[in-house]
């Protein structure tokens, strides 16, 4: 008896062996070789895009493929994206997903990847080069609406609108590692800067604080069940921007003491749940690098010189300020004066809706601005929105227009990293832009503020603009 319970105990431990490690669950290191079967896999879908049987499309090719809110796409082609994983679930701030971005640095797009895979760190870790196969695959959302775009394996079955995550089954066939693991090099950025291109990134903000409100509390609020947002701020010479952090109640570092001191944060960029704002989202706490000093700011009085000062108060009809220019690209919608109801004052306002235009993108450009009688220079404005529903406001500079009409769009115009009221903001709220230093340009500018929307329903929002001002000294 004791010998045949030897026997059966020795069965089982092998058994026990033999399955451990034959299960694909994610508990395994990070292999130093894939192995020849994963090998083989990838060095097949090289070998189609050499022969150019596959389609290697950037990652923002294919998220433009997609519309916010819309079902998600079946991709029927033979396409793959090429990106390197820059989140990590190892601390449980992440679940059941990673981002990848287009490059190891200096990205310009990034996707999230939704998969039925726990500890998924232990198989796609920061920096690792990842293939993937999308054909049967899905673009959408995991969360209708968020405007978070993720690739999935099916669509949810009670909401048509969102993708499931990528089975353990699929992931063989359409996820393929490189041996490549580079080193993420974060992107830096300002807070008054993200925007929703940057989603999907990893970056780092420089010369930030947790508001002195904070002091003594935790990244998660001890209430919640779920998720908390933090403010954080980054100092400018004049005034403060401001995002928020995203903590996971299930993160290994919820009931960390929020940091005192200033300094830097890296993390990945996404949206909140209902995708009304933007977030930082951490890999670790390790990437809040904020022992420092806390940093400081000045005020407007100490920029006591006005260079531009625009309220829209004695405007009417459609914007026409002398030596402004309300120019139409394209359709027939100019900036026309408003008049808040909630505020009793006017202001500037754009939409596209029921314009019966295919495209509208239309600019309100300032008159020129002397750059070189003062030292430094900061703009500032609010913006407010009645649902902006996937329509886009940018604020642009030139210091080569010629102030003529027909050279608009010929002149180099850069984005200044202003803060833009997101889409999900209640229509009675004004979104101050932060103050815009405008100190690395000399010689005179031109400041723009251009609408991009179209006959889609998606994107036939509307934007209010006022209170626009430059301070300098």
């Amino acid at each position: 008896m004791k010998s045949y319970k030897r026997t059966i105990l020795i069965l089982t431990i092998i058994t026990s062996i033999l399955f451990s490690s034959c299960v694909d669950d994610g508990n395994y290191t990070v292999p130093e070789s894939l192995g020849l079967e994963e090998n083989e896999k990838l060095e097949r879908i090289l070998d189609s895009i050499q022969a150019n049987k596959y389609q290697l499309k950037s990652i923002q090719e294919v998220k433009s493929l997609y519309i916010s809110g819309n079902e998600p796409l079946k991709v029927v082609s033979d396409i793959v994206i090429k990106g390197y994983v820059v989140s990590s679930d190892q601390q449980g701030n992440f679940f059941r997903e990673f981002y990848l971005q287009d490059a190891p640095e200096n990205p310009t797009a990034g996707i999230k990847v939704s998969l039925n895979l726990n500890d998924s760190y232990n198989k796609f870790n920061m920096g690792r080069e990842v293939y993937i196969y999308l054909k049967d695959l899905y673009i959408g959302e995991t969360n209708a609406g968020d405007g978070v775009i993720a690739i999935g394996g099916k669509i949810n079955p009670t909401d048509v609108n969102e993708v499931q995550s990528i089975t353990l089954h699929q992931m063989e066939n359409h996820l393929f590692r490189s041996k490549n693991t580079e080193t993420i090099v974060p992107k830096l950025v300002s807070l008054a800067g993200l925007n929703a291109s940057d989603i999907g990134t990893f970056v780092i903000v420089q010369e930030v604080i947790f508001p002195t409100n904070l002091a003594g509390k935790s990244y998660v609020d001890p209430t919640e069940d779920f998720d908390t947002q933090r403010k954080i701020q980054s100092c400018q010479t004049l005034g403060f921007a401001a995002l928020l952090v995203e903590t996971s109640s299930f993160a290994s570092f919820a009931n960390k003491t929020l940091p005192t001191g200033g300094g830097s944060l890296k993390a990945v960029v996404s949206n909140d749940f209902g995708g009304d704002f933007l977030v930082l989202v951490l890999n670790t706490s390790e990437d809040v690098s904020m022992s420092g000093d806390r940093c400081s700011t000045l005020s407007e009085s100490d920029f006591p010189i006005i260079l531009l000062e625009e309220d829209f108060e004695n405007s009417s009809g459609e914007i026409a300020i002398t030596d402004w220019i309300n120019y139409r690209e394209e359709g027939t919608v100019s900036w026309r004066s408003y008049t808040d109801t909630y505020s009793q004052s006017k202001a500037a306002r754009v939409v596209a809706r029921n314009s019966g235009n295919a495209s509208t993108i239309t600019w309100l450009i300032t008159k020129g601005i002397d750059l070189d009688a003062t030292a430094e220079e900061f703009l500032s404005f609010e913006t407010s929105n009645s649902f902006a529903n996937g329509s886009n406001l940018e604020t642009l500079i030139s210091s080569d227009w010629d102030g003529t009409v027909t050279n608009i769009t010929a002149a180099n115009w850069d984005v200044l990293p202003a803060k833009i009221v997101s889409d999900g903001e209640d229509f009675k709220n004004w979104i101050h832009s932060t103050y815009i230093n405008l100190s690395n340009y000399s010689g005179t500018v031109y400041i723009a503020f251009k609408y991009v929307g179209s006959g889609n329903v998606n994107f036939d929002g509307t934007y209010e603009l006022d209170t626009i001002k430059i301070n300098a000294r």
